[in-house]
């Protein structure tokens, strides 16, 4: 990895991780609804990221959340989880050449596929991190509700950072 991509990633890192700590951990309509948008990252790795580096970036990344959040390990075991997965997800929605990098996204995809591959990820991050908070396991009712418009939530999020990326035609590595 070059130099630049490397500060570019942590900068991303460090901004997602402060975004998220700062204002969005605030966020807890109706008591169920969290937005973990430092999600973004993951789901933004291209494919030509070797799956340790897409490991370590994450786990670092929800370490620093677990850090600053007082949930001790939670989001760095389902951030690592996820970065295990992203690479073949992305593969679900997108048929890729050997040699084909991709970065995720609405223009390199197509939307449908974005939005789709977006939910997926979403999807599987946040039943893991809500199953892994809610140990021992209690009322499902209430767990299904947090996974279900957490997601939303964040989708959407993740959707309008998209927009917004795209549309100042910001790249990201």
């Amino acid at each position: 990895m070059d130099t630049v991509s490397f500060v570019r990633r942590l900068l991303t890192l460090i901004g997602l991780a402060l975004l998220q700590v700062l204002f969005l951990n605030r966020i807890a309509l109706f008591g169920y609804v969290t937005p973990l948008f430092y999600i973004w990252m993951i789901a933004r790795f291209d494919t030509s990221m070797n799956r340790s580096a897409i490991l370590l970036w994450s786990f670092f990344l929800g370490l620093i959340i677990d850090m600053f959040s007082g949930t001790p390990g939670l989001n760095a075991a389902s951030a690592t989880l996820l970065a295990m997965f992203q690479p073949g997800i992305v593969k679900l929605f997108v048929s890729l050449d050997r040699h084909d990098v991709l970065v995720p996204g609405a223009v390199s995809m197509g939307g449908r596929q974005f939005a789709g591959y977006l939910l997926l990820i979403t999807l599987l991050h946040h039943t893991v991190y809500f199953i892994l908070r809610s140990i021992p396991l209690g009322d499902w009712t209430v767990l299904a509700l947090k996974v279900v418009f957490s997601t939303l939530l964040t989708f959407i999020f993740m959707l309008v950072a998209e927009h917004v990326s795209a549309s100042s035609g910001l790249k990201r590595s």
